[in-house]
């Protein structure tokens, strides 16, 4: 799943230029501006630069050395048990849990050390004894770092009289092919074939394995070496195994894994990268194109008679948008730029960086500070031998390194420019599509670059702190003392911060669609401004940007099945069909689409209200509703008397009278002796002033819908967000050692409420064009399409026996927003008596009488009543121990 920039003539709503400069500046004046802007951006980068020299420079904590053997002959006597469960069902890829427990002599040298802090020398000491190969004098300690070995808990230490038992639990995900090593376990990941290994380490091999199990949930075995003791259900165990054929395991498990397991495994080898990759690239290639057609298309055929300068001006940003997209999107999204080396990487990064901000049209003292910090970034990534660095930027971990600063500022310049282009799209589209108007003034390098600096220097921050976490986890059990140990930690650095680099630019393409919106919005926008009279519905160019922007920002994409994403265009055109097939239902069975009743050729009902009817349709309904509590008053059984009931009567015909007169239509031709059509017999005049909305022009109710959604939407958000990262026991596990997990949470939680936000934007432009009397009915509808999507990617989910997600928090949380959303923009259309009730509540109840109205209470309770069972059930103990 870009801003506007600086100008130095800004247009008025006429298209007309306002010119912001009165006279030519002199070119000492230009200088002295220069110089202090330059100043200024030395000020905000100094300390940018001043931390990551000392990062750079600082060096790995040695530990005083504990010892240089295990005294093996001591373990003959430890006893060892393993076990490992694999979890296949409704996970994207295989998931293994080890444990492995051992119990080893009081008498063993170094087993008094395991009762020690977890910190300590002589704890690390003994425990790699037990769970890594002994150290060879004189080599790195490679093998001692676990890079896929993950821990949801510190090894249990517990101690007898005779005896110490240590047990060491393990995770580990198959996702990737190759082989690692997790615990005890070598496992080696080929697309048809896995083979898990059991190899002791060297201090072990003499001690007793007294059990062994292996649980492959669910997948099958193609061949054991050897037999085991006992088999079935999956599940298979060993007592004290006999030693195979293969030398250094003591057994060895192959598994034939089903093809959604075995394409996830591999899905970063060529064949299926190229087609994941071709797939992302696909969707935002399409989409690109069609706003580009879009934008040709509304520049060709203006709105109205004639296309107005903010139509101009926010047609040409969008199509200049759908290009700069399309090709960043083809740069970083094929399989070709995955690829390429590193370096070639983050130089095509830095040109698309320097080009995007750029063509955002930034003041010259902007692009001028971006030329800088590109060339200096690039010139690291350029000419390496400048800067002591190898020509791949990072040392492949055989030889040491030469500080980190280089890289340090390589990245934090990188950051920086990705930055500082996005956010100056995100300002031009905004401004010059006309969403802020009028436009103010070009954002200028003290505002930009100081704050962005900032910000870079938070996420590189964050950055190093994960790196460093996932350096510990991997190398928490290495050697301190030997020589090789700094240099290695500042070579592992070294190197994730260049894959770090690498990866800014596929992030940031996939947070690219929020642009996408903006600039749709904002051509809406200018074309319904085009009218002067406002119109009823939104043109067909404009049905289209709707359904793009449905497609693009509120409409459930899935992300992947079996690790790829081939099919992700599909999505794209089901989002389209699928409000284009709404749009169809309401075509038949909307309100304003029925045409008036009576002789001749009537108009429809959205052809009838203009500009001043709709004044007098408001007043109507009104009307409407005080004679039917009149009415409701004249119940039989309420007059005594038959002089009573005559006269309760006559004012009962009278008070009918008056409501068949308000649902006659004034004559479509203007004259007093013409007959007056009628509404259809189906619908009330309160059933059209709702369905009109409370604005005149569509665009308006589309902006009030989209704020009150927002509104309502950020507690379900923040739920949402919630259950996302604590769903998973080893989420938060992951979050904190990514290099993009706090950021990627801050962009979750803008991405639920853009979404929630575009879907009322989307309710309000199809308000008059969606099936239903009432607000709540309209908002159903719509979810429904948002439903029936979510619904398609659940099937996909089971196909490939992937988790379903919070799927039903998602579908309630958009159901209950779109109808508190409608609630409210029934009461805002008839918000000229909102001064004669005490609250909102006291207008809905008058709006859909308390009978109706109870029933819409109802309904938005049974929605939190869901909403509240589905978190129950997700929250509740049981559900940790649920197997899906």
């Amino acid at each position: 799943m870009p801003g506007k920039q600086e100008h130095t003539a800004l247009k008025n709503e006429d298209g007309g230029e306002v010119n912001t400069n009165t006279s030519p500046p002199s070119h000492g004046r230009n200088a002295r501006v220069r110089s202090t802007a330059l100043y200024r951006w030395g000020l905000c980068a100094a300390p940018l630069l001043v931390f990551l020299t000392f990062w750079g420079g600082q060096s790995a904590r040695a530990d005083s050395p504990y010892a240089s053997s295990c005294h093996a002959e001591q373990l003959t006597a430890a006893h060892v048990e393993v076990e490992l469960r694999l979890a296949n069902h409704a996970h994207n890829t295989a998931e293994g849990r080890g444990v492995m427990t051992v119990r080893v002599p009081r008498s063993w040298e170094y087993a008094e050390g395991l009762l020690l802090q977890k910190s300590s020398v002589a704890y690390r000491d003994a425990l790699r004894c037990l769970v890594r190969d002994e150290q060879e004098p004189g080599r790195p300690p490679q093998q001692y770092l676990r890079e896929y070995e993950w821990r949801s808990s510190d090894p249990t230490v517990s101690a007898e009289p005779d005896w110490v038992e240590v047990e060491y639990p393990t995770i580990f995900w198959v996702d990737q092919g190759g082989m690692f090593r997790v615990g005890p376990w070598e496992v080696d990941v080929h697309p048809g074939q896995w083979k898990l290994s059991l190899v002791p380490p060297t201090a072990l091999v003499a001690a007793h394995w007294d059990s062994v199990v292996v649980d492959l949930g669910g997948l099958e075995a193609s061949s054991v070496v050897p037999e085991p003791s006992t088999a079935g259900n999956g599940i298979m165990r060993w007592g004290d195994p006999d030693r195979p054929q293969e030398p250094g395991s003591l057994l060895a498990v192959r598994v034939a894994p089903p093809w959604q397991r075995a394409w996830a495994a591999v899905s970063g080898r060529s064949a299926f990268l190229v087609s994941n990759k071709i797939g992302q690239a696909t969707w935002w290639v399409v989409v690109s194109v069609i706003v580009v057609v879009a934008a040709l298309r509304a520049r060709r055929r203006p709105a109205h008679t004639e296309a107005t300068g903010l139509e101009v001006c926010s047609s040409t940003v969008l199509l200049q948008w759908g290009v700069i997209s399309a090709v960043i999107s083809l740069t970083f999204l094929p399989p070709q730029y995955a690829l390429l080396s590193q370096r070639w990487m983050i130089l095509i990064g830095f040109l698309v960086g320097w080009a995007l901000t750029a063509t955002a049209r930034p003041n010259r003292s902007v692009l001028l500070a971006a030329s800088l910090v590109a060339a200096a970034g690039g010139l690291v990534a350029g000419w390496p031998s400048l800067f002591g660095l190898p020509q791949k930027l990072s040392s492949p971990g055989t030889g040491p390194v030469h500080g980190l600063a280089p890289l340090a500022v390589m990245t934090a310049a990188f950051l920086w420019l990705w930055l500082t282009g996005l956010v100056l799209w995100i300002w031009r589209l905004a401004c010059e599509g006309g969403l802020i108007w009028p436009p103010t003034s070009p954002w200028r390098l003290r505002r930009v670059g100081s704050v962005l600096a900032v910000v870079t220097l938070l996420l590189l921050g964050w950055e190093w702190w994960t790196q460093d976490r996932r350096w510990g986890r991997a190398s928490w059990l290495s050697d301190r003392a030997v020589q090789e140990y700094g240099w290695q930690h500042r070579s592992f650095l070294s190197e994730h911060l260049v894959s770090y680099t690498t990866e800014i630019p596929v992030w940031c393409v996939a947070g690219t669609w929020v642009l996408t919106g903006i600039a749709i919005a904002a051509l809406l926008r200018a074309r319904d401004l085009a009218f002067p009279v406002p119109r009823a519905y939104p043109t067909r160019l404009d049905l289209l940007l709707i359904a793009v922007f449905f497609a693009v920002v509120v409409a459930y994409r899935q992300g992947s099945f079996a690790g790829s994403q081939a099919a992700a265009v599909l999505w794209l055109v089901l989002d389209i069909a699928g409000l284009y097939a709404l749009l169809a239902v309401g075509k038949r069975w909307g309100v304003l689409a029925h045409r008036l009743e009576g002789s001749g050729d009537t108009p429809r009902l959205s052809e009838a209200i203009t500009e001043a009817g709709r004044s007098d349709l408001i007043v109507r309904a009104r009307r409407y509703r005080e004679l039917t509590d009149e009415l409701r008053d004249m119940g039989p059984g309420k007059s005594e008397g038959a002089a009573s009931r005559h006269a309760a009567e006559k004012e009962r015909h009278a008070v009918e009278r008056e409501l068949s007169g308000l649902h006659r239509w004034r004559s479509p031709t203007g004259t007093a002796n013409a007959a007056r059509p009628w509404l259809p017999g189906q619908f009330t005049v309160m059933d059209v002033a709702l369905s009109w909305g409370p604005h005149a022009r569509w665009w308006k109710n589309a902006r009030r819908a989209a704020l009150l959604a927002a509104a309502f939407g950020l507690p379900g958000t923040l739920v949402i967000l919630w259950f996302s990262y604590q769903g998973e026991q080893t989420q938060w596990m992951h979050t904190a050692q990514d290099s993009f997990g706090a950021p990627e949470m801050i962009r979750q939680f803008l991405v639920w409420e853009l979404t929630v936000a575009g879907a009322g934007l989307v309710l309000g432009a199809l308000w008059r064009l969606l099936p239903g009397r009432r607000g709540a009915t309209r908002a159903l509808s719509l979810a429904v399409v948002y439903t029936l999507l979510v619904v398609l990617g659940i099937l996909g989910n089971l196909l490939t026996d992937q988790p379903l997600g919070n799927w039903a928090i998602a579908i309630c949380q958009m159901l209950l927003v779109l109808t508190l959303t409608s609630l409210a923009m029934d009461a805002d259309t008839f918000r000229a008596e909102r001064r004669l009730w005490p609250s909102r509540f006291g207008l809905l109840l008058s709006i859909y009488r308390l009978r109706g109205f109870s029933a819409q209470i109802a309904y938005v309770l049974a929605q939190l009543a869901v909403l509240i069972a589905i978190a129950k059930f997700f929250i509740g103990p049981d559900i940790r121990t649920m197997k899906f």
